[in-house]
């Protein structure tokens, strides 16, 4: 079983601050080429962000994903995800 990311959560972030939810992306392929997702994220560096809106789920956040049966639940998994992404990256950044 792959050690990294199963899961990346993609967002991008308005002008204005607010994050919004773009997808959840299952970085096992079926064909088990990219188990962990380098190429996936390799690929989504590309893009015009460089990667900036995109982070990899942690196998317990995913874990606790799967578990809960509560949308709110969810969505607070998913948030704090995010935002703790954004404070890493803006850390970095500055």
């Amino acid at each position: 079983m792959p050690e990294g990311p199963l899961l990346f959560i993609e967002y991008d972030v308005t002008n204005d601050g607010q994050i919004e939810l773009v997808a959840l992306i299952n970085a096992v392929e079926e064909d088990d080429q990219d188990p962990e997702g380098e190429e996936w994220l390799a690929w989504r560096a590309t893009h015009e962000d460089e990667g900036m809106g995109c982070v990899g789920v942690s196998p317990a956040d995913l874990k606790a994903m799967e578990s809960t049966e509560s949308p709110k639940e969810l969505l607070a998994i998913v948030e704090r995800v995010i935002l703790a992404d954004r404070a890493s990256k803006e850390e970095v950044a500055s």
